[in-house]
């Protein structure tokens, strides 16, 4: 037993000086730690960042001052909160364990190249974020593991042969769509007072809200013989179109020819202000273009929201969205500088609301639906 012992306690040494001498030595390279060192730090440091793929080429965003743009699309304003989150979460990554460093094994963990010879398919995603003329990452964003087993993401430094299985579940979008700021304009519907079309043939017909806490549109043009209004929900329907008015592609107004048949709608607010939306049909889509107005503030809406404002009631949510004089320059003053420069192609659903025509306001007297 003795004996036993006296070996038991020199493998025991052994192994525990083996230990701190390889903790000396060495750093273990599967240890967890930032793909980027510092980069969290430096995140606000980013003035541009660039994805590239074969999805949809290659996206280039640049920042002046506050604003990022994208260049791909005229230095069209980007998404600023997405980008955002992308840098903080491609800063946020740590190494897991080391994967593939041969190059044949790449296609695997979709980290190959994204420029491949022509002919070839890749998959990645590349991102690269600079500070000036500085790189802060440059890194290749392949597929992502299951959570089944084990939660993570492929990636591999460009120029390096080293791939890794990172923390987190990074997939940075590939369409320059999803990177621009998409809502043009955001004017809720309660404050909508009228909508009116104009067709350049004449054919024209207006909606109103008959009064502050209405509810409901309700057409208000000459009706013909027979015929009577479709259904609420589509008088409404014609004051939602400045609800989140969201884009599907955006050019200068300087490509599009304005006037070539031209729809006018205008949607004016009680609390004093009209947008003004111009469409029409260029290569067999519609683009609109955008102006926004002040214009007289209903009669008696400052009472009607010092007496409804805050409450739980149709006429409490409405008097809710009204703004004051001051809050309606401002926003005038940013609609305006916003919107001038820029052609629209909207959801195939607020075009063809932005190109509405009376008849489709109308059904036979008793007709049900």
């Amino acid at each position: 037993f003795a004996t036993l012992a006296v070996v038991t306690a020199a493998v025991a040494g052994g192994a525990w000086y083996a230990t701190l001498q390889r903790d000396a030595t060495i750093t273990d390279p599967w240890q967890r730690q930032p793909l980027y060192p510092g980069l969290v730090e430096r995140v606000n440091d980013a003035t541009s960042v660039r994805i590239a793929s074969q999805a949809d080429g290659t996206i280039t965003m640049t920042r002046n001052g506050d604003i990022w743009t994208v260049a791909e699309r005229h230095g069209y304003p980007a998404d600023f909160n997405k980008l955002r989150e992308a840098l903080v979460e491609l800063a946020s990554i740590e190494t897991l364990e080391p994967k593939t460093n041969k190059p044949e094994n790449y296609t695997s963990l979709k980290v190959e190249d994204v420029d491949i010879p022509q002919g070839s398919i890749s998959d990645s995603i590349r991102f690269t974020a600079k500070a000036g003329d500085t790189v802060l990452a440059d890194l290749l964003i392949g597929r992502v593991r299951p959570k089944d087993i084990g939660e993570g993401v492929f990636v591999r430094k460009h120029g390096d042969t080293q791939a890794w299985l990172g923390t987190g579940t990074f997939q940075p979008n590939r369409r320059v769509l999803q990177w621009l700021n998409r809502n043009a304009v955001n004017i809720d519907s309660r404050r909508i007072q009228q909508v009116t079309l104009t067709h350049p043939d004449g054919d024209t017909f207006t909606v109103d809200r008959p009064d502050l806490g209405a509810e409901d549109m309700a057409y208000a043009s000459p009706m013909p013989e027979g015929k009577e209004p479709k259904p609420l929900h589509e008088m409404n329907n014609m004051a939602s179109v400045t609800d989140f008015l969201i884009f599907e592609e955006v050019r200068p107004t300087s490509e599009i020819t304005w006037t070539a048949d031209p729809v006018v709608s205008s949607y004016r607010t009680n609390d004093g202000m009209t947008l003004t939306l111009t469409a029409v049909e260029q290569d067999g889509q519609t683009w609109v273009k955008a102006a926004a107005a002040a214009s007289p503030r209903a009669e008696g809406i400052d009472a009607f929201v010092e007496a409804e404002k805050g409450k739980d009631s149709v006429a409490g949510r409405i008097a809710d969205q009204f703004k004051t004089p001051a809050e309606i320059a401002a926003e005038v003053e940013v609609l305006a500088e916003r919107l001038a420069p820029w052609a629209y192609r909207l959801t195939d659903y607020k075009s063809g609301k932005v190109r509405q025509r009376s008849a489709e306001m109308l059904q036979i007297i008793g007709k049900k639906n």
